[in-house]
């Protein structure tokens, strides 16, 4: 039973409580001594066994501590980890409650279509019957040949969503899996938070992740903070921070609200959410002006060398300053660009044109000029709604950092990839650190807050419909063959993949088993929100859920709970029961779907390897054994895969050889080294571990699960286990890809002949014969000798300032979907390329007046499954509320504790008042604009419970990455009665945990 808990109640409780101890002397008899005693509580082991923190992408090191009977004493940071250095946050804290946790699942759990309980199961049962309803979803959802008459071979009828709480090696395999079965609705957790952050990084420099390494911001001059909220929501890396800031360096926070990141800056600057291009337009422009008047104050080998500055532009092409917010080649009709007019200028030898003087109108950097100077102070001013004074502060400092021997890094998070320009935001920060020749060198880059522990593997690892392990990208119709498939990579990496997914089937002479991969059709999205939406219509039969929480995680999350009510089967890999799981217990669900609970082992119970945001690839070691019987999900999938294998053998139709040709050599167990190895490759005569990129073949000699983990598993050892103190930059510690390179494009650190740009803080050099410092990426010589650029994957090698993104070469700044005011810098409200799902209402501002941002607390975790179900998180932070500000809170009569209702045009959500100086109206255009922030870690299970605040959040996404906007739309906020909000269930029982 959940417990309702009012202020009117909390005050009665109080009041009586005081009343009783103040009268409880009077009823006691003679007090009596008591003999002090020494009682030692001290935690005994015999064992300690090194893991990683299963919460957020920062990588913290914790110790596990076992008894003899191999019980878990106690749980505590691992010091030697470079990462946390021993120190934790709250959740890193009370991670021993995730094991020693009477709300643990124990066991399979069933529920039967309409029933009102669940059902225990043997494990061979569950196993068995989702078989059987995965054949007969795939097989009856199963597409062969597309509207258009091309070979598809895939299943619409089944969704796989999450992903990113698995180590690398299960991602492995579910990508392997799902591919193998046709399904094509596919997608991890970071579809919701860093996507797009990942598509502006990778169109930008060339990888999807971020530039540098969390230790190194400690050499940072000066550190730009865009809502990131590290001291929040990476806390063991906010150390780094403050070593930075013990050597003299600047911490700049630019936030909607005051955050504990802000409290530690030098400068605060409040701006509200959904103007960050804007903000970050006004400080190119900045920046591009004194270029111009200061040269010697900035790198321009760097600038006309490293990046496309001087890259002349297609004299077609037009830009917002021309265009009134809008590019060259829009259509209204389909709200996309034909990018066409967007190519760079060919000489008459068709080679670029280039010209490094930059003065050229329709160079990259005169663009760039053009399209900024309506981004002018005052503009910045009444766009953000912050001071003029406190923009040119920022301005003055962290243009400071374009010399070269300073160092500037840029902070950011779901505050700024979470919008419908989310991955222009990331790209106005990327403009930024090129032209000030940031990104390579110690202390620069940016730098990104992933939510999940292995966001960044789940993406590397292909749980993602658009993209394959090492981001080859996903065929789809238009790829009719192997050799199209391959040129969209290199024939290398995608003969090896296939060589390590089918083995002795894939040959040259069959395309190495492309045929069996499933293609998706070109302009139809996939992702994880579309999903939710075809469940709702009825197209997708069954889902899973691994470790995702999408009733409370998703956009617009009182819709999940609707679609998986339409859905024939569903099954739920976690540790806890989930809303998503218990999605059917929700007052007036009324659905017929079978559910299987899954229950998994958690980070400590199972070993495999964990990427954090810095792409350290980290191994976490089995501390205890899973408790009842839980098992890993590397064991689950694998013991569903050789079902699936067996049920389909014999049979051909549907593709089923996709199935029983897939080389699963795997026990029903399989060992995590085991599958470790494959992703790293190896020569398919010999099983010799492969050691670089340069042993890739295209002749099917070798196989390689994933090419850029390369080298993480040679026969040398594990070298994802290392626990060495040596090497540039933690070289010893772990690996990171791409061959343990610790900072990426680190070869733009140095000047065209291999020498430091900054002698004091080098990253790479080069001594005549070869590297020294960071691994370089590839056995390349400086550019000089080599002739090649430093930023590998990109065209030409070179930082691209200016990149045909789906929404626009360059950032632009648009009203978030929905706005309380117009757009102060063109006559596009909106970016004309956002995806809008049909059947989503947009709410107007004179019934939602106030801007609603979701946020995170340092006490939960995302969807909450977890946290809200561990006793001391919950004592730390039991119910869900919003932060509103004190002028916005006495309009309207509420105060602190109070209970309060927002609406938005997706739903409405009850929770309490937490009145807070954090948060100010904020001056728009002169129109007063009032925001607040909620957490969203809260939902209808666990023993906290509180109202989805993503249930507020709207579906409408960016156009790259189909990320919702879950940081800027419209509420209606109004005080309730007497209102109440769940809070914790059996209270007084969770206190003796």
């Amino acid at each position: 039973m959940r417990s309702q808990f009012s202020r009117r109640d909390f005050l009665k409780i109080s009041g009586g409580t005081a009343g009783l101890f103040a009268t409880a002397g009077l009823f006691r008899g003679p007090i009596k001594g008591v003999e002090p005693k020494m009682v030692d509580t001290r935690p005994r082991w015999v064992k300690e066994t090194t893991t990683i923190c299963p919460f957020d992408a920062s990588g913290c090191g914790f110790i596990c501590y076992t008894d003899s009977a191999g019980n878990l004493t106690n749980m505590e940071g691992d010091p030697d980890n470079p990462v946390n250095r021993g120190s934790a946050c709250s959740k890193g804290a009370s991670l021993i409650q995730l094991h020693n946790n009477k709300h643990r699942l124990e066991k399979v759990l069933y529920r039967a279509a309409g029933a009102n309980d669940w059902e225990e199961k043997s494990w061979d049962w569950a196993i068995g019957e989702i078989a059987k309803k995965v054949k007969t979803s795939r097989d009856s959802g199963f597409v062969a040949k597309n509207a258009a008459g091309k070979t598809v071979n895939r299943t619409e009828a089944i969704a796989s969503l999450g992903g990113a709480t698995l180590d690398n090696e299960e991602c492995y395999l579910l990508s392997k899996m799902l591919r193998a079965l046709g399904i094509v609705y596919l997608d991890s957790q970071a579809r919701l938070s860093t996507a797009s952050g990942m598509e502006a990084l990778a169109a930008s420099f060339g990888q999807n992740a971020m530039n540098n390494s969390w230790t190194d911001v400690s050499n940072a001059n000066v550190i730009l903070d865009m809502g990131g909220n590290p001291a929040e929501n990476y806390p063991a890396c906010f150390s780094h921070l403050g070593e930075a800031m013990g050597k003299g360096a600047e911490l700049i926070s630019v936030d909607c609200r005051l955050t504990r990141t802000a409290a530690k800056a030098g400068t605060f600057v409040a701006a509200r959410s959904g103007s960050e291009i804007a903000f970050t337009g006004g400080l190119i422009k900045y920046v591009i002006a004194d270029i111009e008047a200061h040269p010697a104050n900035y790198n321009m080998t760097y600038i006309t060398e490293y990046t496309t500055a001087g890259m002349v532009v297609n004299s077609n092409f037009k830009g917002p300053a021309d265009l009134d917010g809008m590019f060259t080649g829009y259509n209204s009709a389909s709200h996309s660009y034909d990018h066409s007019n967007w190519s760079f200028a060919k000489a008459s030898n068709g080679e670029p044109v280039i010209d490094k003087t930059l003065t050229n109108p329709n160079c990259v950097f005169q663009l760039l000029k053009k399209q900024y100077a309506r981004y002018t102070p005052e503009m910045v001013a009444a766009t953000c709604g912050c001071s003029q004074a406190d923009f040119a502060k920022v301005c003055a400092s962290f243009a400071a950092t374009g010399k070269a021997d300073k160092a500037g890094a840029i902070i950011y998070a779901m505050s700024s990839t979470q919008h419908t320009s989310g991955a222009q935001t990331v790209r106005a920060y990327a403009i930024l650190q090129m032209l000030l020749a940031n990104v390579g060198v110690s202390g620069g880059g940016l730098f990104a807050l992933g939510g999940e522990s292995n966001v960044q593997g789940a993406a590397d690892n292909g749980v993602s419909w658009n993209k394959l392990p090492g981001y080859l990208s996903a065929p789809t119709e238009d790829d009719t063959n192997f050799a199209a498939f391959a040129a969209k990579s290199s024939e290398q990496n995608a003969a090896s993949l296939l060589k390590a997914w089918y083995g002795s089937n894939a040959s040259s002479s069959n395309g190495f088993g492309f045929s069996f991969l499933p293609k998706t059709d070109t302009n139809t999205d996939y992702s994880y929100v579309n999903a939710i939406k075809q469940m709702a219509a009825g197209k997708i039969k069954g889902a899973f859920a691994w470790g995702a929480n999408p009733v409370v995680e998703s956009s617009a999350a009182g819709q999940a709970i609707q679609a998986l009510a339409k859905l024939d089967w569903l099954v739920v890999t976690d540790m806890f029961e989930s809303e998503t799981a218990a999605f059917w217990k929700k007052d007036g669900i009324s659905s017929q779907t079978e559910v299987f609970l899954l229950p998994a082992a958690c980070s400590y119970e199972k070993e495999g390897s964990v990427t954090n945001a810095d792409r350290w690839v980290q191994w976490r070691n089995k501390a205890v054994n899973a408790v009842g019987e839980a098992k890993s999900e590397l064991e689950i999938i694998s013991s569903l895969l050789s079902r699936l294998q067996s049920l389909y053998q014999g049979e051909s139709a549907l593709n089923a050889e996709a199935i029983t040709k897939l080389s699963w050599t795997y026990s029903t167990n399989p060992s995590a080294a085991d599958v470790a190895k494959e992703m790293n490759g190896y020569q398919v005569s010999s099983m010799q571990q492969i050691d670089s990129p340069e042993d890739l073949k295209s002749d099917g000699t070798v196989a390689c699960g994933n090419n850029l983990y390369i080298g993480s598993f040679t026969d040398s050892g594990n070298k994802m286990a290392r626990r060495e103190q040596t090497g540039a930059f933690h070289a010893g510690w772990a690996w990171s890809w791409p061959m343990n390179v610790r900072i990426l494009n680190n070869r733009a650190s140095v000047d065209l002949s291999g020498q430091p740009f900054n002698a004091a803080k080098p990253v790479v050099s080069w001594n005549g014969m070869g590297w020294t410092g960071d691994a370089v990426d590839g056995k390349v010589g400086p550019v000089n000798q080599s002739g090649e650029l430093p930023f590998k994957g990109t065209s030409g090698n070179t930082a691209q300032l200016f990149a045909a993104m789906v929404d626009g070469p360059m950032p632009e700044h648009y009203e978030p979907w929905e706005s309380p005011v117009d757009n102060a810098l063109s006559g596009t409200q909106n970016n004309p390329t956002a995806m809008v799902f049909e059947g989503d209402t947009k709410g107007s501002a004179g019934e939602y007046p106030v801007i609603c941002a979701t946020i995170r607390t340092v006490e939960h975790s995302l969807g909450g499954q977890l946290t809200r179900n561990m006793p001391f998180l919950v004592e730390l932070a039991p119910a869900a509320y919003v932060e509103i500000s004190e002028q916005l809170a006495s309009e309207k009569g509420i105060k602190a504790g109070d209970i309060v209702k927002l609406t938005s045009a997706r739903g409405s959500v009850s929770v309490a008042a937490a009145v807070t100086k954090r948060l100010k109206p904020f001056s728009i255009g002169g129109k007063t604009v009032h925001q607040v922030a909620i957490p969203y870690h809260w939902g209808f299970m666990g023993i906290a419970q509180g109202d989805s605040a993503n249930t507020l959040a709207p579906n409408t996404a960016d156009s790259n990455s189909s990320t919702p906007e879950f940081k800027a739309f419209l509420v209606k906020v109004e005080k309730e009665a007497d209102g109440t909000v769940p809070t914790i269930t059996g209270r007084y029982t969770v206190l003796e945990d």
